[in-house]
């Protein structure tokens, strides 16, 4: 059997025309390409990419187009990267939803991770739930998507999340972008993540992700819960009041995880498992100023 694909051979390519948007300017200590302030000028090629309206058709390798008939850019070692770290919520409430919000966060990172790897910037990939669990090495370049996406897909879903396990993790990363996934569920407070992430001079993002039954429940009965991180149970009688009244508390759990990103300087969108992945990268992610 031929194991699904993460992302798909087409949205790769479209991702390509897209960039990671930084406020402020990071330093790095390996060359990269900034797609959106400058090109290198050492002679050290690197990498190909397509070319996108805008670019500088000084840089289209000729003969690539005359082999393959599309404009290609050749790429060089230009003066920074920007490092980007992405934290991915695989606890226990993860994988839940139709569809699964764990298949989802995966493939979303993946997104977001392969806008930097086309731009040549250096990724790491942290997954967390009890404890965070790092994806090895940074990742770097195009020719390392593929074993980034595996070692996404390979990660198990499970456990209690605890925030507060990140702190260590973050304080490790230099200045740069970090994008935390999780759906933000459960009794644990996010703030001790966020305010490390304000330490380690991260700008970036908190994605929340929900499964569209979250967003708009259609419960109806007596039901017995179970929570998926915890195993407590409860008996439930749905009514108007008690779907108005977890409609509330989830508005204010959303609300409160976006104000809190602010005061860091992150930004904040919340997606549902429904909305389709590319529609969430070109245009949520760009409406909030994550991508451009």
């Amino acid at each position: 059997m031929v194991a699904t694909p993460l992302l798909e051979p087409g949205l790769l390519r479209r991702l390509e025309a897209l960039a990671l948007q930084v406020r402020r300017s990071i330093t790095g200590q390996v060359a990269g390409e900034r797609r959106s302030r400058r090109y290198g000028r050492s002679v050290e090629f690197a990498d190909f990419r397509s070319y996108t309206p805008g670019d500088d058709f000084r840089l289209i390798d000729w003969n690539a187009y005359a082999r393959l008939d599309r404009f290609l850019l050749r790429l060089f070692v230009a003066e920074e990267e920007l490092p980007l770290s992405v934290f991915v919520d695989l606890s226990g409430s993860m994988d839940w939803g139709t569809p699964n919000k764990a298949l989802v966060a995966r493939r979303l990172a993946g997104a977001v991770a392969y806008v930097a790897l086309a731009a040549l910037d250096r990724v790491r990939i942290t997954v967390f739930a009890q404890a965070p669990t790092s994806g090895g090495a940074p990742y770097r370049g195009r020719r390392a998507a593929a074993e980034l996406f595996q070692r996404l897909q390979s990660f198990p879903v499970g456990g209690t999340t605890d925030y507060a396990r990140l702190v260590w993790p973050i304080g490790r990363q230099r200045p740069g972008m970090s994008v935390l996934i999780t759906d933000g569920l459960g009794q644990a407070a996010l703030d001790p993540a966020l305010a490390a992430l304000q330490r380690a001079r991260q700008e970036g993002a908190v994605l929340q992700l929900l499964a569209p039954q979250e967003i708009d429940p259609d419960w109806s009965g007596d039901a017995r819960l179970k929570d998926a991180e915890s195993g407590e149970e409860r008996e439930f009688t749905a009514t108007p009041l008690t779907r108005a009244s977890y409609l509330r508390a989830l508005e204010k759990r959303s609300t409160d995880i976006a104000a809190a990103a602010n005061r860091r300087g992150l930004r904040f969108a919340r997606l549902s498992t429904g909305q389709p992945l590319e529609d969430m990268v070109q245009r949520t992610l760009r409406q909030v100023g994550l991508l451009r």
